[in-house]
C-alpha cells in the first residue's frame, strides 16, 4: 500500500517535483527571480495585477516552451507578435521599452553617485542582488512597490527614478 493512496494528492506530488526538478536547473540568477515572485505571491498585500504577473513570470521561468506544446510562454516572442498585428500595441510596447531603459540607466547613475553596490542596494530592499541586476540589465519590470522602496533607499523621489510614476 502506498503512502500516497489518493491519486489527486499523488499527481500533485508528481507535478512539484518536476517544478521543484526545474526551479533546481535554473541558474542562480533565475532561482532568486522566482523568490522574489514566490514572495510576491505570499504577500497579502499583493494586488491582482501583480499577482497576476508573478504567476506569468513562474510560468515563463519554471514552464518554458508552453505556446509550443509544452509548459510556458515566450514573452518577448509573443509581445513582438502581438506588436506585428495591433500598431497602437506596438507604440505601446516601444513607450514601455524606453521607460524601462531610462530606468535601469537612473538607476545605474543614482547607485554609482552614491557609491552603492548592487548588493547594499539589494539589502536596503529586501531583496536579493540579482533582482537588482535584473533590473539593471532590464530582464525585469519593477512593481510599484519596488520603485518606491528603491527611491527611499536612494533619497530621491519615486518620479526621479520613474518619471511617469504617479
Amino acid at each position: 500500500m502506498s503512502l500516497v493512496d489518493d491519486e489527486l494528492a499523488q499527481l500533485e506530488i508528481l507535478r512539484a517535483a518536476k517544478l521543484i526538478g526545474a526551479y533546481l536547473e535554473c541558474s542562480d540568477a533565475v532561482q532568486a527571480g522566482i523568490r522574489d515572485m514566490i514572495a510576491i505571491l505570499n504577500d497579502p498585500g499583493t494586488d491582482k495585477d501583480d499577482r497576476e504577473m508573478a504567476i506569468a513570470t513562474l510560468a515563463d521561468a519554471l514552464l518554458p516552451g508552453l505556446d509550443k506544446g509544452q509548459l510556458g510562454v515566450d514573452l518577448e516572442q509573443s509581445e513582438r507578435d502581438e506588436a506585428a498585428e495591433d500598431p497602437q500595441l506596438g507604440q505601446m510596447l516601444r513607450r514601455m521599452d524606453a521607460e524601462e531603459a531610462a530606468f535601469a540607466e537612473r538607476l545605474r547613475s543614482l547607485m554609482a553617485q552614491r557609491h552603492i553596490t548592487q548588493e547594499q542596494l539589494a539589502a536596503r530592499i529586501g531583496v536579493g542582488q540579482p533582482a537588482i541586476s535584473n533590473m539593471l540589465n532590464r530582464q525585469c519590470r519593477p512593481q510599484r512597490r519596488t520603485v518606491l522602496r528603491l527611491a527611499e533607499a536612494l533619497e530621491v523621489e519615486p518620479a526621479e527614478l520613474w518619471p511617469e510614476f504617479t
